[in-house]
């Protein structure tokens, strides 16, 4: 039988996913429809909130242990906690004093308290948490990965004892447009641990490029979730590599650069604002 134009695509994208590497891909993955269907969230949001002017430069998210949200500055090393129902600043604090300045693109927090965060040549900072208006003294850690590629997005993978980093931009002309995630464990160089041609997730989503502007890790049903500042998409992908679903989020979404799960299943997506603060849109776990 005949396979239309339309079919072979949908293949093709199948094909491209398991060749990178990563694992048998559901067949829905070529699909735009089924793809958004296999989320597990809703496909539209609950709320959305304007959150106040100083968190214009919004760039990251993460949840503690005990469900709370923080998101960090673009520019200077500043962490504030979120509340998660209304938008608000529930208080704010610095790495450093002054606070450190870089590029930020990555928050991450682990079960025991300790916060991580990274620049977008990688290199990472460890600190605790502060109480608000406080200055915190932290570590510094190189990964190695300055000179491969733009670094935009965070995890903690606990199974592995490892951060999982996205590369928004790789620099080798080999793989130039791929997505690609790092993996360091906690010391020395980080290596890499998965990567995917680019068109895949572009057309599982309906959009043009995909490229991570944030990474959370969803301990709750064991997938990574990545964003996509580029067109607004959204990524779910297996702790093996496999991926789970890759949809475009819609008009509500002007900038992503921020994502995170709530302890109740939902997940959080943060826009840098532009003229005014960011924004925080939820969108609840599907029924």
């Amino acid at each position: 039988m005949m396979m239309t134009i339309e079919r072979m695509r949908r293949v093709g994208v199948v094909l491209l996913l398991i060749a990178a590497g990563c694992g048998p891909a559901p067949a829905q993955v070529g699909a735009r429809g089924e793809a958004a269907a296999a989320s597990a969230f809703a496909s539209a949001p609950s709320g959305q909130w304007r959150m106040p002017a100083r968190l214009r430069e919004l760039s990251g998210f993460a949840v503690t242990v005990d469900g709370r949200l923080f998101g960090h500055d673009d520019e200077r090393a500043v962490l504030y906690e979120i509340d998660t129902a209304t938008g608000a600043l529930v208080k704010a604090f610095a790495l450093g004093d002054p606070p450190e300045a870089g590029d930020f693109e990555g928050l991450a927090i682990g079960a025991d308290g300790v916060f991580w965060l990274t620049t977008s040549q990688g290199v990472i900072h460890r600190f605790r948490e502060g109480g608000d208006g406080e200055h915190v003294v932290f570590e510094r850690f190189e990964t190695g990965l300055a000179g491969v590629c733009d670094v935009e997005g965070l995890a903690l993978l606990a199974s592995e004892q490892s951060l999982i980093l996205a590369c928004k931009e790789l620099y080798d002309r080999d793989m130039r447009g791929d997505v690609a995630l790092y993996r360091w464990p906690l010391a020395g160089t980080a290596e890499p641990w998965r990567r995917w041609p680019n068109q895949s997730f572009a057309e599982a989503a309906g959009v043009r490029r995909f490229r991570p502007s944030s990474l959370d890790y969803d301990a709750v049903r064991g997938r990574l979730v990545m964003l996509s500042a580029f067109d607004a998409a959204l990524a779910e992908l297996g702790d093996d590599g496999s991926v789970l679903s890759v949809r475009a989020l819609g008009s509500a979404h002007i900038q992503p650069e921020a994502v995170a799960v709530l302890p109740d299943g939902s997940l959080v997506v943060g826009d840098e604002g532009r003229r005014a603060g960011a924004t925080l849109t939820r969108y609840p776990p599907r029924r």
